[in-house]
């Protein structure tokens, strides 16, 4: 059976614990400063501990801002080089796209010449998917 007695001995608490085969005789002012120290210094453990995973956080995430950095500009150099390129194949396209009128002022004025009616072929198809003509080039019609 294990009995607690607390006893003031001049300006020192202590405490006497009888176990039954042995007697403990415990200072209550040292056992509550050890007790407090031991408290302070897990809270002390604790809050390092948090601080060290901020400043890794921290770390990780500056890393991060650099790679995203680098990635941003890597794509900003090549929007600029695809704009570039757009802008070059809207300028070649502007310059191959001609309309049908002017295609043909220029060819007659180049000397454009018009079929005459011997070169000239018709032909009726029926229901037929592929068509070829098989024939002479002074073909005449009707001869």
């Amino acid at each position: 059976m294990k009995v607690t007695m607390d006893y003031v001995v001049g300006n020192t608490a202590i405490q006497i614990v009888n176990t039954g085969k042995k007697v403990k005789i415990v200072d209550v002012e040292k056992q509550k400063k050890k007790r407090k120290f031991i408290k302070q210094w897990i809270i002390a453990s604790a809050a390092s501990l948090v601080l060290i995973l901020i400043c890794f956080q921290i770390v990780r995430m500056e890393n991060q801002e650099v790679l995203l950095n680098k990635q941003v500009y890597k794509l900003a150099s090549q929007i600029d080089v695809l704009e570039k390129e757009n802008l070059a194949l809207k300028k070649q396209e502007a310059d191959v796209t001609i309309s049908y009128d002017d295609l043909f002022a220029r060819a007659k004025s180049l000397g454009m010449k018009f079929p005459t009616n011997c070169q000239v072929q018709t032909y009726t198809v029926e229901k037929s998917t592929a068509v070829r003509l098989y024939g002479e080039k002074n073909h005449k019609l009707g001869k």
